[in-house]
């Protein structure tokens, strides 16, 4: 037996367990069961296809059923993107600043300026997302369940 050889029976052995153990977890212990000719079949070589057992059937009494489920229209208003409303503040404050310094040639007035066009930027921001909220509502259909009777007429 060459080393190509051992390394190819090591590599197949390893890719056949980790599929089983892949199968066995996504397919659970129900999945897992599979006849005993299958594994004859697989360990002979032979090209006969798996069979599974299948689980027996369960039937129940036509009872009520447990909950009941309806689609329900949901309105959804996003945030604004600005939340915080930091482009209309430091927008005023520069506008503002340059009109105080216009005014006098002090750092008080620049100030001041900056102070009363940050507030009046905000504001202004605050006014323009607050019209523009319907814009930002969006209407999505949503899926609930509830007990009998709980569903809205």
């Amino acid at each position: 037996m060459n080393k190509s050889m051992l390394v190819g029976v090591v590599a197949g052995v390893g890719l056949a367990t980790a599929g089983g153990v892949l199968g066995y977890q996504f397919l659970g212990p129900q999945g897992a069961e599979v006849t005993a000719e299958a594994e004859q079949d697989v360990a002979t070589g032979a090209a006969a296809p798996a069979t599974r057992t299948a689980a027996p059937a369960r039937t129940t009494a036509a009872a009520a059923p447990a909950e009941e489920c309806w689609d329900e229209e949901v309105q959804v208003t996003a945030d604004p993107k600005d939340q915080h409303r930091i482009a209309g503040t430091a927008i005023g404050a520069v506008v503002g600043g340059a009109i105080g310094k216009d005014v006098g040639d002090r750092d008080i007035t620049t100030a001041a300026g900056a102070a009363a066009g940050a507030l009046i930027g905000r504001k202004v921001q605050e006014r323009i997302q607050d019209n523009r909220a319907d814009q930002r509502t969006t209407t999505t259909v949503e899926r609930r369940c509830g007990p009998p009777g709980s569903a809205p007429r």
